[in-house]
């Protein structure tokens, strides 16, 4: 593995730039550590946005271009690639083609993971079950038909699920997904730092650390994104905190991979750099005019591919790629555009300190149940619950419940070997570092909402809420823990792991609901016996 990290840094010699990080081994998955203390602010990797895998980089590639000329059914041309499937398969054949260089451009962060498809049993759990038909879906059909060119099958699985977990799809209207090295070392989970796209020239102090500063930087950029996120980002409420992190946090991941696409000199300077004190954003200014001007000409054709609706006009025209080779003008034109990937840290960063992870410090609950996948080696018990709002009828709710999880992280080994018993809201929140706020307005949000698919419009007071609650999360339990899991195989083991995390939370919750309404000093005299009266009915 530390042969496999020196050629991956050897590839990216001429490319990055490391200040006080470097990579390090984590319990069988690498990520960054800090090798001296950081200020918030300072930036910890810098990497040349040419190094951004795409289809542009695969039709510059010999091997691939021949092999796709051969097999037309298969890969399309450049014009063809809004196919996003096309395209997932596209980036899968250049990651086979490069898997066994000496120096490569994808670095494997974990030893041999095992993908849901390679599980050889029955699972009992619909999520679970569900997922694993999609992949195989999609999987089957498209490996038929590559193999009969002549690949290597093993070089195909590996290369499928690298692809699966780790590339960043375009949003809007463009079809195009991205694999950027050491970007992929922090898309996911929390982290002290954040990525962003920077100029050569740029200074730490203009870059954006809070809600406010992120709000201002998007709203300056706002006519990058589609008319529904533009009355997004006009909606943004900057005081409630939280809420608006998330949501400037996925505009921010939208503006940055459409200026990685673009990456053209001038777009850097009429559009992304424009003063704070612009007076009218709508009004094009001068040098705008000039630049639309220039879109006429031969010679500019080129920079007009930023624009929609010409990159839309482009994709449908039947070019001839041997008299106008313009996939290869716009990747040198992307080229020579002086910008990075740069991670900054948003907090002061200790020595010694894991800054980045891969996949954050998560379990193997919750690699299977979002990624498919699990680690040989992974020493995180933490599981990350997460309910889902996305249904518009009692039914799909309902197919949803096995997706009903726990509101916030909790280290559900530590909460079990404590003695919880009388434990009050206050302590356990305390305790843990759960925002007591936010853990009581998600919980009556889903709540309402719950109640109105099965009830309709009925309003509904706080006893029936932690009645309700206690009610779903014990079916919940109840349904979770009946499967009985054989651990006689590795997957075995895996899928017992997966069902056993679930029982003890769902376990844990209903101790701390029991605590909360036995404890009549926790709340109004009225209101705890009404609850006590209406739970033991219920049980």
């Amino acid at each position: 593995m530390q042969q496999l990290k020196n050629n991956y840094i050897q590839y990216l010699r001429d490319g990055i730039q490391m200040n006080k990080v470097e990579m390090e081994d984590f319990g069988g998955m690498f990520g960054i550590k800090a090798i001296d203390n950081i200020q918030s602010g300072e930036f910890l990797i810098k990497v040349s946005h040419k190094y951004a895998i795409s289809a542009f980089t695969v039709f510059q590639n010999e091997q691939c271009v021949d092999i796709m000329k051969r097999n037309p059914h298969i890969y399309p041309s450049l014009q063809q690639i809004g196919n996003k499937q096309s395209d997932f398969q596209t980036l899968i054949l250049y990651l086979t083609t490069q898997r066994h260089g000496k120096l490569k451009p994808i670095f494997d962060v974990s030893e041999n993971p095992s993908c849901l498809l390679d599980c050889d049993q029955e699972i009992p759990f619909d999520y679970l079950r569900e997922l694993k038909l999609e992949f195989e879906e999609e999987y089957k059909a498209a490996k038929d038909e590559v193999m009969l060119i002549g690949l290597s099958s093993e070089d195909y699985d590996w290369a499928y699920r690298f692809c699966m977990n780790r590339r960043l799809s375009v949003y809007n209207d463009y079809p195009f997904s991205f694999l950027v090295p050491m970007i992929d070392m922090i898309n996911h989970g929390k982290n002290k730092a954040i990525f962003g796209l920077e100029q050569d020239n740029h200074q730490p102090e203009d870059y954006i650390q809070n809600n406010y500063m992120k709000y201002k930087y998007i709203l300056q950029n706002k006519y990058w994104f589609t008319q529904e996120d533009q009355e997004l980002i006009q909606n943004v409420k900057l005081n409630e905190s939280e809420r608006c992190s998330k949501i400037l946090n996925k505009l921010l991941t939208k503006l940055f991979q459409e200026l990685l696409r673009t990456g053209s000199q001038d777009i850097w300077v009429t559009k992304l750099m424009m003063p704070d004190d612009s007076e009218d954003e709508d009004e094009p200014t001068d040098k705008n005019n000039h630049q639309s001007q220039q879109l006429n000409t031969k010679d500019t054709k080129v920079q007009a591919a930023v624009n929609d609706d010409y990159l839309r006009d482009y994709y449908e025209q039947s070019l001839d790629q041997s008299e106008h080779d313009w996939y290869t003008d716009i990747q040198q034109q992307t080229l020579s555009c002086p910008a990075y990937l740069t991670a900054r840290a948003v907090d002061d960063i200790e020595k010694g300190e894991q800054v980045l992870n891969l996949y954050g410090c998560l379990g193997n609950e919750h690699l299977l149940m979002y990624y498919g996948f699990a680690l040989n080696k992974n020493k995180y018990d933490r599981v990350k619950f997460r309910i889902f709002m996305d249904c518009s009828t009692k039914y799909d709710f309902l197919n949803n419940i096995e997706k009903l999880v726990q509101l916030h992280y909790v280290p559900y080994k530590e909460l079990l070997n404590l003695n919880t018993r009388g434990m009050s809201l206050h302590q356990l929140t305390s305790e843990f570092k759960i925002k007591k706020s936010q853990f009581n307005l998600d919980l009556i949000q889903f709540l309402k909402t719950y109640l109105q698919l099965l009830d309709g419009e009925e309003s509904i007071n706080e006893e029936i809420i932690i009645v309700l609650y206690r009610r779903i999360i014990n079916s919940l339990y109840k349904k979770i823990s009946s499967p009985i899991i054989i651990r006689d195989s590795y997957w075995g083991q895996q899928l017992f792991n997966y069902q056993n995390s679930k029982v003890r939370i769902l376990k844990a919750h209903l101790e701390m609901i029991d605590n909360l309404t036995t404890k009549a000093e926790k709340m109004d005299i009225k209101v705890f016996m009404r609850l006590r009266a209406y739970l033991l009915k219920q049980n």
